[in-house]
């Protein structure tokens, strides 16, 4: 009989485990009570953090040499159907504050500088809050990797807003007329218009707001003549949305069964009242609202790190009265009850005594390579393992690099052992 699997959480690295999972055989439920880390990610695809890897370049004096995908990973990114991660070289994304940073891959519809020499890319103004052409082009004409490689910013004047309200409506709102065919002829039009007034360009740079479904900057791109493309921007971009639509369909259509729900707690056995400890008789799942667990012979938690809630900071203050808190306690929380330890890169997180909690302003933020704890806390794991029926994937897991193919990479495994 086929292995049950139970993934929590939708994002990246959860798709990774399910997909994984029924590679194998296993029947494979995902369960997410809504947005997740993934959602909220603007459309970078890293192995390793870009901040590391562009610091490693200026100290070697050229790029680095991308690595290679898995087999397994560049099969899940081919299914998914979002992602350009090209053989053996990296993307160059321009970033909407000004920068222009590498990374392993993207999604289709932000603009790749890498392959552009010694032209301009024209950057539409937009009365948005959000967007400054003129802004932008200035700053991104100064960064270094468009100096050495002869590329000109150019803002220009080119209607790509339609109607009033798009002034002020968010991203994703915007991004979404652009799924409309009529609405993409109309800015294809308009694109051509500014191209000719400038005299030709090697490129467009436009916001996020080529697509909610699916990324329009590739059809544009080919009706135009020259690469469009997105601006990348933090939290919120639509590049979210982009990837929850791929992962639904990605999961009809490897058979999953995608269900709503949240959460609260997972226990080791069968006995359907908070479980009996002994691995054999499977993990259940307690979900809010349901009064009977869901049963698993394997859960995979890939609910997030602090950034996507599936870990809570949690001092023992928290629970203080009038004067001290009552005992102290791990400061650092699962977001569903699970018999789990955790802990960072350094190892597990002991109790703390002083109601203050960590001291943060000493192990909270980055030093050098090494991550802060507010990045690196998570679920101890031996390799994904974090207890007898329990694995992780993603940021749910301590000290990993918290990016989207190590996300898939680890996910993967999960999905594997599980």
């Amino acid at each position: 009989m086929a292995r049950s699997i139970l993934v929590i959480g939708a994002g990246v690295a959860g798709l990774a485990a399910a997909w994984s999972a029924r590679r194998r055989g296993a029947r494979v439920t995902v369960i997410s009570a809504g947005v997740g880390e993934t959602a909220l990610a603007g459309g970078a695809v890293d192995d390793l953090p870009w901040e590391q890897v562009e610091r490693a370049a200026r100290l070697l004096g050229s790029d680095l040499p991308a690595g290679d995908l898995a087999p397994a990973a560049r099969q899940f990114a081919a299914e998914l159907g979002l992602w350009d991660v090209p053989q053996g070289a990296a993307a160059r994304l321009a970033t909407v504050a000004g920068r222009i940073r590498p990374a392993r891959g993207r999604d289709r519809a932000l603009l790749d500088l890498g392959p552009l020499r010694r032209t301009r890319v024209l950057i539409p103004r937009a009365a948005r809050g959000t967007w400054d052409a003129d802004a932008l082009a200035e700053a991104l004409s100064d960064e270094p990797f468009a100096r050495a490689r002869g590329l000109r910013f150019l803002p220009v004047d080119a209607p790509v807003l339609r109607f009033d309200d798009e002034r002020r409506i968010a991203d994703g709102d915007l991004a979404a007329r652009h799924d409309d065919p009529a609405r993409l002829s109309w800015l294809l039009e308009r694109l051509h218009q500014a191209l000719e007034g400038a005299g030709g360009a090697g490129a467009i740079l436009l916001g996020p707001w080529l697509g909610a479904r699916a990324p329009r900057s590739e059809a544009l791109s080919a009706r135009l003549g020259v690469p469009v493309g997105e601006a990348l921007i933090g939290a919120g971009s639509p590049a979210g949305l982009r990837f929850e639509a791929a992962r639904d369909a990605l999961l009809a259509a490897i058979g999953a069964t995608h269900r709503h729900g949240r959460v609260r707690a997972v226990s080791v056995g069968g006995d359907g009242r908070g479980g009996t400890g002994d691995p054999g008789d499977g993990v259940l799942v307690h979900v809010d609202g349901e009064d009977v667990p869901l049963a698993a012979d394997a859960v995979i938690l890939a609910i997030g790190g602090l950034a996507g809630g599936g870990v809570a900071y949690a001092p023992p203050e928290r629970s203080a009265g009038p004067d001290l808190a009552a005992r102290g306690a791990v400061p650092f929380a699962l977001s569903i009850a699970a018999p789990v330890t955790m802990g960072d890169e350094r190892g597990a997180i002991g109790v703390v005594s002083s109601m203050q909690g960590p001291e943060l302003d000493v192990v909270a933020w980055p030093r050098g390579d090494r991550p802060g704890a507010l990045e690196a806390v998570g679920v101890r794991c031996e390799g994904v393992r974090a207890a007898p029926g329990i694995l992780a994937a993603g940021a749910t897991i301590a000290g990993r690099a918290r990016t989207v193919l190590d996300a898939v990479t680890t996910g993967l495994r999960a999905g594997a052992e599980a």
